[in-house]
């Protein structure tokens, strides 16, 4: 096969929901890197009563309204008591929004999710166990769960400065530098090793998008993990997995050969995040899903764009298309940890640090300004 065409590292395509209220432009200049997005005014509170009216409405035709999670798990009782939810909407998945949320002064995000969506409610109860299961610096917190005839929410931990997509295709360059790299790909392989030794789950869904930032006043970045919605626990006795499922442009081999697949799908995935991280491209960008699977499996990965020798290195070996040789987040980690030693020095360079906390001072005052994470998607 010849070797795949690469393209900017851009975002997936949104799926049409019911309240929708985002238009994406698809035209846009040779040198942007990201989607402009057209926002319309809306009223957001009415759409959504509208919606739950039909599905209250539905159920009690239907006599068949239950609720979906025990009461061990989630509180059946309005959440609007609690919380006010705002009409700043902070992402979108299949058959759930994220809007931002407060309870006094205190910010939250919540996972507003309707039943009778694309997740089925077996899987909306393990996503329930998991989220609720993990505890760990770099993976999102998730403090409590409500249900009523329409939705189910879930009350999570807020990631203030935006996601690592927004963040990688910020940079001038479309790339980030092997440091600030580094230090982020520690805090990945941190959770992601947290979740297969620890918690003995897969999580399925590894994606820029799904790591969200904070960063503090001295601008130390902070990462976190989310979306559990294809999350699942590990099979016992090593077997194997089946179920083809999560973003295309991330699945690995194995998944898509259907010969069956364990946690070595994560490290993957982090092998494709990685890759973008470091050259502002992403390795398999075909049109089409036939020609992307065939990307993924048989195209040669142009690894001599990354212009770190040693993270080259890394991302070959995370990029195995053989599972049984590709390294492991405890492998990464070690890697990792003892190239930073190694680079002690640069990390502690005058011109780094100035160049560095340049970048991150100007990507601060993006998200605070007119594409702040709240002003953008305001609804």
């Amino acid at each position: 096969m010849g070797q795949c065409n690469l393209c900017k590292f851009s975002s997936e395509e949104k799926d049409k929901e019911k309240f929708q209220t985002l238009i994406t432009d698809l035209e846009q200049s040779p040198e942007s890197r990201t989607k402009k997005p057209i926002i319309k005014e809306i009223d957001l509170d009415q759409r959504l009563n509208t919606l739950a009216s039909e599905i209250s409405q539905k159920n009690t035709l239907n006599n068949s309204f239950s609720y979906i999670l025990p009461e061990s798990i989630s509180k059946h009782e309005n959440i609007k008591n609690k919380y006010q939810i705002t009409s700043t909407l902070l992402g979108r998945g299949g058959s759930s929004n994220i809007f931002l949320s407060l309870k006094g002064s205190e910010k939250f995000a919540i996972k507003q999710i309707i039943k009778g969506g694309v997740a089925k409610p077996e899987e909306l109860l393990r996503e329930a166990n998991i989220s609720l299961l993990l505890d760990h610096n770099y993976i999102i917190k998730y403090y409590e769960i409500y249900e009523d005839y329409s939705f189910i929410y879930f009350v999570m931990e807020l990631g203030e400065s935006g996601d690592l997509f927004e963040f990688i295709t910020f940079s001038e360059q479309g790339c980030l530098s092997s440091e600030i790299t580094i230090d982020i790909l520690i805090q990945i392989f941190e959770a992601v090793d947290y979740l297969h030794y620890t918690k003995q789950i897969i999580h399925r869904d590894i994606k820029a998008e799904n790591f969200v930032l904070n960063i503090d006043e001295y601008n130390n970045i902070t990462i976190k993990l989310i979306d559990f919605g294809l999350a699942i626990e590990k099979p016992p006795n090593d077997e194997k997995l089946y179920e083809i499922i999560g973003t295309r442009k991330y699945q690995s081999p194995e998944m898509i050969c259907g010969y069956g697949y364990g946690e070595k799908v994560d490290e993957w995935a982090i092998g494709v995040v990685m890759f973008s991280m470091l050259t502002g491209y992403e390795p398999f960008r075909r049109t089409g899903q036939f020609k992307l699977e065939e990307s993924i499996l048989y195209d040669g990965i142009n690894f001599e764009i990354i212009p770190d020798a040693d993270l080259r290195m890394l991302n070959e070996r995370l990029l195995d298309r053989n599972e049984s040789s590709r390294i492991s987040c405890k492998e990464a980690l070690t890697y990792l940890k003892n190239l930073k030693l190694m680079r002690e020095s640069l990390y502690n360079d005058e011109l780094y640090l100035y160049q560095r906390n340049l970048f991150i001072e100007s990507y601060k005052k993006m998200l605070s300004q007119k594409f702040s994470i709240y002003q953008r998607n305001t609804l």
